[in-house]
């Protein structure tokens, strides 16, 4: 017999993302006190935020695709009950969009700090 915290969610992708967003909040506090933070960290971390951005981008253009058809085998409203439903998932669509264009920014800017902070090195010590 298994508790409810033991069974299998059904929301796999929602917390596959409240585990990423934890882990991102771990690495955001472990940077904040590390004693002699390192470019090497800088490198590997910028790696894995442009990594993250691609993989953010690329939920978003399932999500706008699923938002685009949600509704149309089910009955829906909006819970103002003074907008149409329709009217709020275009709104939906047109703010992943704007989402999806600044993950696309925020990638190209994670690049340009991952080839810069690449080039750093540290000198030996006489």
């Amino acid at each position: 017999m298994t508790s409810d915290t033991e069974q299998a969610s059904d929301r796999p992708a929602v917390d596959a993302a409240q585990r990423a967003s934890e882990a991102w909040g771990e690495a955001v506090r472990l940077q904040r006190w590390a004693d002699h933070p390192r470019h090497a960290e800088f490198y590997a971390l910028a790696g894995e935020m442009v990594d993250t951005m691609r993989e953010l981008s690329d939920l978003v253009s399932i999500l706008r695709a699923q938002v685009r058809e949600y509704g149309t085998t089910e009955g829906i409203y909006d819970d103002t009950r003074t907008v149409e439903p329709s009217t709020r998932l275009a709104y939906a669509d047109d703010a992943l969009d704007t989402l999806g264009h600044a993950l696309t920014m925020a990638d190209r800017a994670g690049n340009e700090f991952w080839s810069a902070i690449g080039h750093i090195g540290v000198e030996d010590a006489p």
